[in-house]
């Protein structure tokens, strides 16, 4: 897997449904194969340029195509699917293995009383803007839903589908695949309610571990072959999914990775050359930033989401980090206008 790519089985069927003439060409010009790759791949910033024209018709249109692409967009994961007993045994494939499959695509669970919430994020380096970062994530939420709904036979299916609120008007279809799309999250993600982790995956097959050790070997050479960029976007995304639980502490994480805190602080500076707290304020500012944008959320809300037991903490943060209050921030950003 190449960094800031995808494989070329996410853009299945593109071609039947964009409304650009050369978009198979296009596909084919701009696939690649690299050292640790296991099928063509694709940038992101050209998996982008070859989306926007069909959300310019409506993001209708790319809900279409995906709900018409059912398990073909999984590339690598769909064999690694049929090892997986169950859908909660299928999530797990997708958290450990996705970038085998979509490297900018960062997938973490937390839980959310009777549910979990399956969160998404999108490596910015590889979009050229906000409205290409909005296509991709609704696209990638939507393309789990299709792919392991049709591979576990209706047996995945989310409670909902989650994306923040647009900054350039984008204007979702209120379901998917009869599940409906909040469009006022805090979160890109999914709500899967834990009662269906347990029901069985029809797709299962015994005897896949010669391509499961195949796939490890992949994506151990994949996490050393740009070893400071992979830790550093598995560290974000697992703070940013545990900001609102209020369990994102350096020993937490130190549990996860199986070493203590000391050996963590050690690593993360001598491998990324930055302290925990640093890789914590700016997980924080990705995750606040935008909702203030938005100006759909209170300011108590965004201050719980973030992690904060209270407004006034959350209040000093933002005035260390940025020199003002929150609210001033937004009234700022009003005059600005909107982001490019």
């Amino acid at each position: 897997m190449i960094q800031g790519a995808v494989e070329t089985a996410a853009l299945w069927g593109m071609p039947k449904w964009s409304p650009d003439q050369s978009c198979q060409e296009a596909i084919h010009q701009a696939s690649v194969v690299g050292p640790y790759t296991m099928n063509p791949e694709i940038a992101l910033s050209d998996v982008c340029r070859l989306v926007l024209p069909m959300a310019e018709e409506g993001p209708e249109l790319i809900a279409g195509w995906i709900d018409d692409q059912v398990e073909h967009c999984g590339g690598v994961l769909v064999s690694l699917f049929q090892d997986a007993p169950n859908v909660g045994a299928m999530l797990a494939v997708l958290l450990r293995y996705n970038p085998l499959h979509a490297a900018p695509i960062v997938w973490q669970v937390r839980p959310q009383g009777d549910y979990i919430f399956l969160s998404m994020w999108v490596e910015r380096e590889g979009t050229p803007d906000e409205h290409a970062a909005e296509v991709v994530t609704g696209m990638a939420l939507m393309q789990v839903v299709s792919g392991l709904g049709s591979m576990s036979e209706g047996a995945f299916k989310p409670h909902s589908i989650n994306m923040k609120p647009s900054s350039v008007g984008l204007q979702w279809p209120s379901h998917f695949q009869s599940i409906p799309i909040n469009v006022d999250s805090p979160d890109a993600g999914l709500l899967i309610h834990r009662d269906i982790l347990a029901r069985a995956n029809p797709s299962y097959r015994k005897g896949q571990t010669a391509f499961t050790e195949k796939a490890d070997s992949a994506l151990d050479a994949y996490r050393q072959g740009d070893l400071s960029a992979v830790l550093r976007s598995e560290i974000k995304g697992w703070i940013r999914a545990t900001l609102p639980t209020g369990r994102y502490q350096l020993t937490r994480l130190a549990e996860r990775m199986h070493c203590d805190k000391r050996t963590l602080q050690r690593r993360l500076a001598r491998d990324l050359g930055v302290t925990f707290q640093c890789l914590l304020d700016e997980s924080r500012d990705e995750v606040v930033l935008p909702m203030l944008r938005s100006g759909v959320f209170t300011v108590s809300l965004i201050s719980n989401h973030a992690g904060f037991s209270n407004t006034g903490n959350f209040s000093r943060y933002f005035s260390q980090r940025f020199g003002c209050s929150p609210l001033s921030w937004c009234a700022e950003q009003e005059l600005l206008g909107p982001r490019p």
